[in-house]
């Protein structure tokens, strides 16, 4: 049961390939924990208010999955005291996920995290943010669970956090987005509910980078996000 209402607006926002659809589906799986009436919980992406879905006003949640939101979508969180769960992640690991894992090219992977990463540094500075680093494993920690509950303001069983981190290891994930996505070719594909795509699952490595990007990519990507690469403490590499 909720040891306190819960926010009228969770946000999750994070750099892609940064952990953030997990945390969207984390926080929906608690709320349907915590019991409230069919209905109440509305969950989806939108960037901006155009993207809101017909009927979600009628929600007492709204949690919203995004990675640039608006004015509007950043208006209505802090108007209704939202919460925001936020994600980071080395932003030239983030690059080089993205190519590999939904074929995107460096460019397009660049502007994504570039633009991405403003918002993120922007968003981390609000009051009712909790913000979470990949390179933590916080994606294989049961007790993540527990903690973004209690930022949620719900209380949850030891049977009901061990229920909802095992329906999202890996391997569940990796399960449930083949069943979703059977016979789908599109890496960009999605499923509208949790939001994976065929590609989510990634290897969870730290540093690929080095592998995966040229020096002169990696300076690219440095220059494009040194104040979100200063926020959150990522060092840039040693000239060579």
């Amino acid at each position: 049961m909720p040891k306190q209402a819960p926010p009228r607006v969770i946000l999750c926002l994070g750099l892609k390939s940064s952990g953030s659809t997990w945390l969207y589906n984390v926080a929906i799986r608690i709320l349907k924990e915590a019991r409230l009436p069919r209905g109440a919980v509305a969950a989806f992406f939108a960037d901006n208010s155009a993207m809101l879905p017909v009927g979600a006003e009628k929600a007492q949640i709204l949690v919203i999955k995004s990675h640039e939101p608006s004015r509007s979508i950043l208006f209505l969180t802090r108007f209704a005291r939202g919460k925001v769960l936020v994600s980071v992640r080395e932003p030239r690991d983030s690059v080089a996920s993205l190519m590999q894992r939904f074929g995107h090219s460096f460019e397009s992977s660049l502007r994504d995290v570039r633009v991405g990463a403003g918002h993120v540094v922007a968003l981390s500075r609000e009051r009712g943010a909790m913000i979470l680093r990949y390179e933590d494993g916080f994606a294989d920690d049961e007790r993540t669970v527990d903690h973004v509950a209690r930022f949620l303001g719900v209380r949850l069983s030891k049977a009901a956090r061990t229920r909802i981190f095992r329906s999202l290891t890996r391997e569940a994930v990796q399960k449930k987005i083949e069943k979703l996505h059977k016979g789908e070719t599109d890496p960009n594909a999605f499923d509208f509910t949790t939001q994976w795509h065929p590609g989510h699952v990634g290897d969870g490595r730290v540093g690929k980078f080095k592998k995966v990007l040229t020096a002169a990519q990696q300076r690219k990507i440095e220059l494009a996000t040194k104040d979100y690469s200063k926020a959150f403490g990522y060092r840039r590499a040693r000239k060579r």
